[in-house]
């Protein structure tokens, strides 16, 4: 038998796992949002407290709960030749016959992941769905043992491999895009407020010593850290909505739109925030 690596979701579970992406989403979205209001009136509203407050409340609590669902609907589906054996992380395990299938749908709606729905001969649907973001190579194991329908070349199929393909999400570009590059511009901003405050780079620590000098560039850094963040959020929300749009207007290219969102969401965030910040610099001399 063929085997995939699945999540499988029954109704109440994904609803569970749905409303907390959505409440992290829906908070990073606001505090996203605020942040470019200000930026585009050159101000500064959002102040770093109710910032921190709402991102810890709103974020890392719901995302935890997500994980931790997704971690229990961990699960394995064996193609095998007549029939289909889902084996979820209890241990327990659910075979369906190909002949029972009639079709394989993609969900409505990606979330919490790109998923597949199984509608029975019966005219019911399969309690369980199965979320996986590269769903062809199953849908191409499926199709050689009954009929899939039009799934493999649906759009939202498309949108989610070539999502999974080219999204880069490992441990050290998370590292590099929203912790060490921040510190570029933190950088900046800190040594002119030294020049300006202190008369000097080292002055505050000339002055009040290394401890006063190290606490004065984590205020900088966490303020441009947080609105980096939230930067970066509110260019992958858009990036996200082009390739999904583009998925549905032009299947056979979803691969290619991904690849020119991705590289526009790279030159916003590496580029345009830079330039953002120059130009709010040179705008208060």
């Amino acid at each position: 038998p063929e085997r995939f690596t699945v999540h499988v979701w029954s109704p109440l579970l994904r609803g569970l796992a749905l409303a907390a992406r959505l409440v992290a989403m829906g908070c990073l979205l606001f505090f996203s949002t605020w942040l470019i209001l200000d930026i585009l009136a050159n101000q500064q509203s959002l102040q770093p407290r109710p910032l921190v407050l709402g991102l810890v409340l709103g974020v890392p609590l719901p995302l935890a709960l997500a994980a931790l669902l997704r971690w229990s609907a961990r699960a394995t589906v064996d193609v095998e030749a007549t029939r289909l054996v889902l084996t979820l992380r209890s241990g327990a395990r659910m075979e369906i016959p190909h002949d029972a299938v009639e079709a394989v749908r993609p969900w409505r709606l990606p979330l919490p992941g790109p998923g597949l729905s199984l509608r029975m001969k019966s005219g019911r649907v399969f309690a369980h769905g199965l979320e996986l973001e590269d769903a062809v190579p199953l849908l191409e194991a499926l199709g050689r043992h009954g009929t899939l329908g039009a799934a493999q070349s649906h759009p939202l199929v498309r949108y989610g491999q070539a999502r999974h393909a080219l999204w880069r999400r490992r441990w050290y570009h998370v590292v590099a895009r929203l912790i060490v590059y921040p510190m570029l511009p933190a950088g900046i901003l800190f040594q002119l407020h030294q020049r300006i405050a202190f008369g000097g780079v080292l002055g505050e620590w000339q002055s009040y010593g290394l401890g006063a000098w190290l606490r004065s560039f984590e205020r900088v850094y966490t303020q441009v850290f947080l609105n980096f963040l939230l930067c970066a959020c509110f260019i992958r929300l858009w990036v996200e909505a082009l390739s999904l749009v583009g998925a549905w207007l032009m299947p056979s290219r979803a691969r290619g739109v991904r690849r020119g969102a991705e590289w526009l969401g790279r030159l916003a965030y590496y580029v345009g925030l830079m330039v953002l910040l120059g130009a709010r610099l040179l705008g208060n001399e």
